[in-house]
C-alpha cells in the first residue's frame, strides 16, 4: 500500500473510531441511569433544550362475565410533561420540569367468589382527579466528579409527595468507567375523599428512604455494561386507603404491613452493533422484599437509524413477580396472619409489553412518537400458586414528545 493510500486508510479508520466512540457516549448518556440519575458520563452537563411530552393511557374495562359490581370501564390518564435544562456555565446546569395529569375512571375494588372464580367489584362511580407535580435540580461539577441535587413536590386530589434525592458520579481517568451512587428521600400525606362515609382511615402519612449504587464500565469500543443495587425502607401506612378485601362474607378494609424492605439489582447493557449501526439493549431487573415479594424484569429493545433524520426502536418487556403470604383474590376464612390484602398488584401475575417508537431528528429538534401495548396474566407468571385475579390489567399508550435543543 502506498504512504498516501496508508495515510487516508489511518484516517478512514480514526475517523470510524471516533463515530463509534460518539455513539458509546451517546449511549451512556441518554439509555442508562438508576433511578434519580439521568446522565452518566461525569465531566459533562446535559444538553441545554426544552421538552414537551404527551402521553395517553387507556385502560381494557373488566370483561362482563368478570364483573360482580360496578362500572366496568377503567382508567383514562392523559399527560403534559415540560422540561427545562439550561447551564449556567461549564460547571453549573439547573433543570425544571412540570407535570399535570387528568385521571377519570373507575378503580378495582375488591373481588368475591363467583361460580367460575373470583368475580371484580369496581368503584360504582367515575372518579376524577388531577394530579401535578414539579421538580427541581441542579447539576455542577468539580474535577473527576458530577454532583446532582433535586427536590420536588407532587400533589393531588388526596395525595401529597415531598421528596428530594442527591446523586454524586466519578468518571475514571480513562473515561471507560463511571461510579455513581446516591440517595432520595420522599414523605407523603394521605388524605382518602369520603373517608367518614366509608370508614376509610382520614389521614396518614408514609415515608421512603432510598441508596443506590452502580458502576458503568465500557468493554470495548462496541459494548458498554452496567450493574447496580439499591435499597429502600418504607415505613408508614402503606395500605391502599381504597382497597377492600371480602372475608367470609365480610368486607373490610385491606391491612399492609406498616414497614417495607426492598432491594434492586439491575444490569444494564447497551451494544453497537456495526453493520446497521443499530444499538442493541437489554435491562434486567430484579426485585426482592422482606413482603417475599420477588420479580424479574427483561426489557429489550433494537435502536436503528434509518438514514440521517430517523430511529425506529421496536421493543419487549416481560414482568413476572410473586404474592406476599399475605395477599389472596378473597379469603373463605379469617386469615392467620394479622394482614391481609386482595390488591390484584400483589398478586403472582405476568405480564408482556410491546412497544415502538420513531422518533424524527433535525438539527436542534426532534420529533418522537410511541405506542406501548401491556397485557398481564396469571399465565404468564414464572411462580406459584397463580392466583385467578380478575382485576389484572391490560392497557394502551401513545405518546408524542417535542424537543429543542439550544
Amino acid at each position: 500500500m502506498a504512504p498516501g493510500q496508508r495515510a487516508g486508510a489511518a484516517a478512514a479508520t480514526e475517523s470510524k473510531m471516533a463515530r463509534y466512540s460518539k455513539a458509546i457516549r451517546s449511549l451512556l448518556a441518554t439509555s442508562l441511569g438508576l433511578p434519580g440519575m439521568q446522565d452518566l458520563l461525569a465531566k459533562e452537563l446535559p444538553e441545554e433544550g426544552t421538552d414537551y411530552r404527551y402521553t395517553f393511557y387507556d385502560e381494557d374495562p373488566i370483561p362482563q362475565n368478570r364483573l360482580a359490581f360496578g362500572d366496568p370501564r377503567r382508567y383514562e390518564i392523559e399527560s403534559h410533561q415540560f422540561r427545562v435544562v439550561k447551564n449556567i456555565d461549564d460547571s453549573y446546569g439547573l433543570e425544571l420540569n412540570f407535570q399535570h395529569e387528568t385521571m377519570s375512571g373507575s378503580s378495582p375494588w375488591y373481588a368475591v367468589p363467583g361460580p367460575d372464580g373470583p368475580l371484580q367489584v369496581m368503584s360504582g362511580a367515575t372518579i376524577r382527579e388531577r394530579r401535578n407535580q414539579a421538580d427541581a435540580g441542579v447539576r455542577f461539577l468539580r474535577g473527576d466528579w458530577s454532583h446532582r441535587a433535586a427536590v420536588g413536590y407532587s400533589s393531588e386530589n388526596d395525595y401529597v409527595a415531598r421528596y428530594g434525592s442527591y446523586s454524586v458520579e466519578r468518571e475514571s481517568a480513562d473515561s471507560l468507567r463511571v461510579t455513581s451512587w446516591g440517595v432520595s428521600y420522599s414523605n407523603d400525606d394521605v388524605t382518602p375523599t369520603d373517608a367518614r362515609e366509608f370508614g376509610r382511615v382520614e389521614s396518614a402519612d408514609r415515608d421512603a428512604l432510598s441508596g443506590s449504587l452502580s458502576v458503568t464500565q465500557v468493554l470495548s469500543r462496541n459494548t458498554v455494561l452496567q450493574g447496580g443495587v439499591s435499597l429502600t425502607r418504607q415505613s408508614g401506612f402503606l395500605s391502599d386507603p381504597y382497597k377492600l378485601v371480602w372475608i367470609g362474607g365480610a368486607v373490610i378494609a385491606e391491612n399492609r404491613p406498616d414497614e417495607r424492605r426492598m432491594l434492586t439489582w439491575t444490569a444494564r447493557l447497551r451494544h453497537f452493533v456495526e453493520g446497521p449501526e443499530a444499538a442493541l439493549t437489554m435491562d434486567y431487573r430484579y426485585f426482592r422484599d422482606d413482603w417475599d415479594v420477588a420479580a424479574h424484569t427483561l426489557d429489550i429493545s433494537w435502536k436503528q437509524p434509518i438514514g440521517e433524520t430517523w430511529e425506529v426502536i421496536p421493543s419487549v418487556r416481560y414482568h413476572a413477580q410473586s404474592a406476599p403470604d399475605f395477599y389472596a383474590p378473597y379469603f373463605l376464612s379469617q386469615p392467620g396472619g394479622i394482614h391481609w390484602s386482595s390488591d390484584y398488584r400483589l398478586g403472582t401475575f405476568g405480564a408482556l409489553s410491546y412497544r415502538l417508537h420513531a422518533r424524527l431528528k433535525g438539527e436542534k429538534w426532534s420529533l418522537s412518537m410511541g405506542a406501548e401495548y401491556y397485557d398481564s396474566d396469571e399465565s404468564l407468571a414464572l411462580a406459584t400458586p397463580h392466583f385467578d385475579s380478575p382485576g389484572l390489567v391490560s392497557f394502551w399508550r401513545l405518546s408524542a414528545a417535542l424537543r429543542f435543543r439550544y
